[in-house]
């Protein structure tokens, strides 16, 4: 997910919003390489979806567009005051352009939707090519031109390449901003012509505040639920909210901790049933996804207790005992067994989405695996 996904979550889009929340020591290395005068031609910011890294992106295109320190000579005279904060007026010219991404000397590359409706996977070439010719024509304005690129990690090898061409040659008072999911998925000759900005998870207190503020009727209980799923993205935490993520949960753990260990024990059909039902229907427009939601959590509830069975330190439980039964499953299922069913159970997530199939047999088909194997279990099973 992607931090512009925090718009359709119920927080401002990251274009239009005016606060920054947990990343102060982000923003003053910006602003010090500003006042200094060593503003680099690129950054490439990265972190976990929906931290605020696209929030912090367009802060910083506010700032250089509106002349940051430039009016007070900050950047190449003597600055009597150097800016202490990115912020400018919110309600000022630049703001409202930049908000509704009208900015003339402010250009964006992101993922663009199909004949079909639906988003490209992937950032294209031509798209890229297009995207580095507007950057070579002459500032609208006279001023700084500032370049957004939205989930950088999504571009093919081919418009990767394409854009270095103009990470190792960019236009004069050009800064171009990459926004970055997956740093390692990145080209190494990229994120050498970067500097870069890895911001961490936010503080649980910050995904509370701005979890509740966005959603004041949540109970406490379901608070604190989706907070400790969150693992710091309020983006997480609010997608969450709205697919009924704290009973979602509770569904999975229950599922996941009535598992049998071994092939004498039996699939708990009344849960497994209620759970491909609640699972099973399609949203319909504007409604969030139940079954994308909770397959994401299954594989969150698998990956977590493996962490617990290898005895990895800073696990925090969700609700009382996920942890030890998770940690009890791989011990007794096998951590190479366990990987290769979580595997069959992404691969029957993604034929649903590629082939349309029917969501209830998914979801039987993936708790089937879990507890009993697949074909290959199976067969070493036999010899």
């Amino acid at each position: 997910m992607s931090d512009a996904a925090d718009e359709t979550a119920g927080l401002p889009a990251p274009a239009a919003n005016p606060d920054l929340f947990g990343h102060e020591w982000a923003e003053r290395v910006v602003l010090d390489a500003w006042n200094a005068g060593r503003m680099p031609h690129a950054w490439l910011i990265a972190g976990a979806p929906g931290i605020g890294k696209a929030t912090l992106a367009y802060r910083i295109a506010r700032f250089v567009l509106s002349g940051g320190g430039e009016a007070a000579g900050g950047l190449f005279g003597a600055a009597e005051a150097p800016p202490t904060s990115l912020a400018i007026d919110r309600d000022g010219r630049v703001a409202r352009l930049v908000a509704a991404e009208s900015h003339p000397d402010l250009k964006i590359l992101r993922r663009q939707l199909t004949d079909r409706g639906t988003m490209s996977a992937v950032v294209r070439v031509d798209e890229v090519r297009s995207f580095e010719g507007s950057l070579r024509l002459r500032s609208a304005e006279g001023g700084w031109r500032v370049a957004i690129v939205d989930e950088a990690d999504r571009m093919n090898r081919n418009a990767e390449n394409a854009l270095l061409k103009i990470l190792e040659e960019p236009p004069a008072k050009t800064l171009i901003i990459l926004v970055c999911n997956a740093l390692n998925s990145m080209l190494p000759t990229t994120r050498s012509r970067c500097r870069r900005l890895v911001l961490k998870p936010l503080a649980d207190s910050i995904v509370s505040d701005l979890l509740l503020r966005a959603r004041p009727t949540l109970s406490g209980a379901d608070a604190t639920i989706l907070i400790r799923l969150s693992e710091g993205s309020v983006g997480r935490a609010l997608v969450l909210a709205d697919a009924g993520g704290a009973d979602l949960y509770r569904m999975v753990a229950a599922l996941m901790a009535a598992l049998p260990v071994d092939r004498r024990g039996s699939v708990p059909g009344d849960a497994v049933h209620a759970l491909a039902a609640a699972w099973g229907k399609r949203p319909k427009e504007g409604e969030a996804d139940a079954f994308g939601a909770g397959m994401e959590l299954v594989l969150w509830w698998i990956d977590r207790a493996v962490r617990a069975a290898a005895g990895a330190t800073g696990l925090q439980e969700i609700l009382p005992g996920d942890l030890a039964a998770g940690a009890r499953w791989v011990a007794a299922v096998g951590t190479e067994t366990v990987f290769r069913r979580r595997a069959e159970v992404v691969r029957l997530s993604r034929l649903e989405s590629a082939l349309n199939l029917d969501r209830r047999q998914v979801v039987l088909d993936s708790v089937n695996c879990l507890a009993l194997g697949d074909g290959l279990d199976r067969g070493l099973a036999a010899e």
